[in-house]
Formats: C-alpha cells, sequence, structure tokens
C-alpha cells in the first residue's frame, strides 16, 4: 500500500490556506455584520430606512404582528386626567420589500375596549365624565392603500395621493434615531395635512430595538416594543364627543409578537368569532377602500 507523508512544508501551507480560508469567512461575515454601522451617526440614509423597516416590521416579504394594549383618560384643564377605559388589540402588516431602502406595509388593525379595572372585554359603559351610556364598536381598520417606509421616512400613500406636496419636505431623518447602551430608539410625531387635524392634537411614538438585532444579517424580522400618546379633542365612541366636557389622552403600548399564540386569549377568541373570515387576509386585495380613504373622498380630497 502506497504511503502518503506530509512534509513540514506542506502541514505549513496547508494550514496557511485553512487560516485563510477562516479568515475569508470571518471578513466576510464581519462586511455581512456591518452592513449597520455602530455608530447611528455614520448611517447613510439607506441605513436608515433599514433599520426602522426591520424594527417596525420585517425586511423581507412576509407578516409582522404588533399586540397593543393601553389605557384612554379623559380630561378638562385644569383637572387632572381620570382614567375612563381600557383597550387591547393587534395590527397585522404585511410587509413588501421593494428593495434595501423602501418598503411598502398593508396594516390590518382590530382593537376592543376593556373594562379599567379587571381589563376584561366590555360592550359598553357609561362614561364617568359625562355620565353618557355608550356602546362600543371595535375599531376594525384595514388599509389596501398601504403606507411605505422609504427615504421620506413612514408615509401613507392615500394622503400622498390626496396632498401630493405634503411629503415633499419629509424626511427619514424625521425619525430620531439615537442609541442608548445596546439599544436603538425610533421617535417619530405623526403629522397630517392641516384640513384633517382637529385641534388640540398631538402624537408621538417610540420603538425600541437592539442594536446587535438590527444589525444581524440572518434575521429578517426581530423584537421589537414601544409606547405612545395621542392627544385628541373629542372621541364620540367613548362618550366624549362635546370638546367643552373634556379632551382625550390615549397612552399606548407596542409589543412585536411572533405569533398569534401572544395575543389576550379572550382578544383572540372574539377577534376570530367577529371577523375570522378576513382577520388573516392581507388588505391588499380589498374591494373597499381604508376608512381614510373614504373620508378623504367624502371631503373631495380623493376621486374615486
Amino acid at each position: 500500500m502506497k504511503k502518503t507523508t506530509w512534509s513540514r512544508r506542506s502541514a505549513l501551507a496547508s494550514a496557511g490556506a485553512a487560516s485563510a480560508v477562516l479568515v475569508s469567512a470571518e471578513a466576510v461575515q464581519s462586511a455581512k455584520a456591518s452592513m449597520l454601522p455602530d455608530s447611528i451617526s455614520d448611517w447613510t440614509p439607506e441605513d436608515r430606512v433599514y433599520a426602522l423597516a426591520k424594527q417596525q416590521g420585517r425586511i423581507d416579504d412576509g407578516k409582522a404582528i404588533w399586540r397593543t394594549r393601553g389605557v384612554i383618560y379623559g380630561f378638562k384643564a385644569p383637572d387632572s386626567p381620570i382614567p375612563l377605559v381600557r383597550f387591547k388589540g393587534c395590527e397585522q402588516q404585511w410587509v413588501k420589500k421593494v428593495s434595501d431602502a423602501e418598503f411598502v406595509k398593508y396594516n390590518s388593525l382590530l382593537t376592543y375596549y376593556s373594562d379599567f379595572e379587571s381589563d376584561e372585554i366590555i360592550d359598553g359603559f357609561t362614561n364617568p365624565m359625562t355620565g353618557q351610556d355608550v356602546t362600543f364598536k371595535p375599531n376594525w381598520s384595514r388599509v389596501p392603500e398601504g403606507q411605505s417606509i422609504s427615504a421620506r421616512g413612514v408615509t401613507l400613500n392615500i394622503i400622498d395621493k390626496a396632498f401630493p406636496d405634503f411629503y415633499a419636505k419629509s424626511s427619514i431623518r424625521d425619525v430620531e434615531m439615537n442609541l442608548i447602551g445596546d439599544t436603538v430608539s425610533f421617535h417619530a410625531k405623526m403629522r397630517w395635512p392641516e384640513p384633517l387635524v382637529r385641534k388640540p392634537y398631538n402624537q408621538d411614538n417610540t420603538f425600541f430595538a437592539k442594536l446587535s438585532d438590527l444589525q444581524d444579517p440572518d434575521q429578517s424580522w426581530i423584537p421589537a416594543h414601544g409606547a405612545g400618546q395621542i392627544l385628541m379633542p373629542s372621541m364620540a365612541s367613548i362618550g366624549m364627543n362635546d370638546p367643552d366636557l373634556g379632551q382625550v389622552i390615549w397612552h399606548v403600548e407596542f409589543y412585536k409578537i411572533k405569533s398569534w399564540d401572544d395575543l389576550p386569549a379572550d382578544y383572540l377568541e372574539k377577534a376570530l368569532a367577529e371577523h375570522g373570515e378576513d382577520f388573516d387576509v392581507n388588505p391588499k386585495g380589498d374591494t373597499v377602500p381604508s376608512k381614510l380613504a373614504q373620508n378623504l373622498a367624502r371631503l373631495g380630497y380623493v376621486k374615486d
């Protein structure tokens, strides 16, 4: 039998080749991992779009699910706000990747109100501020027109159609991105065209995701969470339909979840019982426009 022998030179050459392969693999992995620089100040606009899309939903074609919960307060200055009712909901987002710097989402949101003390879903209540008996109607909102994340930041396609100049000066840099420890915060204010604003109004949301998750090229979906507040002059659906009697403040929390298993059991049961046929259907194919599109058409900003 022929024996194969290895000289010291061959061994060194083999070791060198193996080392080169390892170094090459590490270099490739490092290059992939450094798609987003460690310092946010070094992020390009394209980097910021990519990071926001990954935090908000995902960076490939597919679905992201957000669980929402919070409290709605009523107040009239100078009195302090008092809690009126809780809410729990779910927003499902179907994401379409156009490029690494442009994504489109089609959102479907369903929210139910719940008792402030027990958090059990309720069909109505007596508003403690106004004394009005209210029958609740769930907030079922589907947006077949889509929402874009691009160099202009987060934009609603139906608003872009109705008010072509509204986003002319908008930028992804309008979303404040900061690094605190190992976590990136994304803060943004929701803006509307002036003709649509009922004052007083304000909405701010802040979301959080790990920098390492944002940088990881092998993760198209990453964990994220956030919180925000909405100030509204009135809200007829909970018996706050007279601004002279008080305004409304929402405190809302957001949690990106992996599946329906992370939704409250009472919420999921009611959602599937009432909207089982379309709860898990992408609204892109809806024949009925979104509520916003319908209102814009009614006001004459969008032509059928």
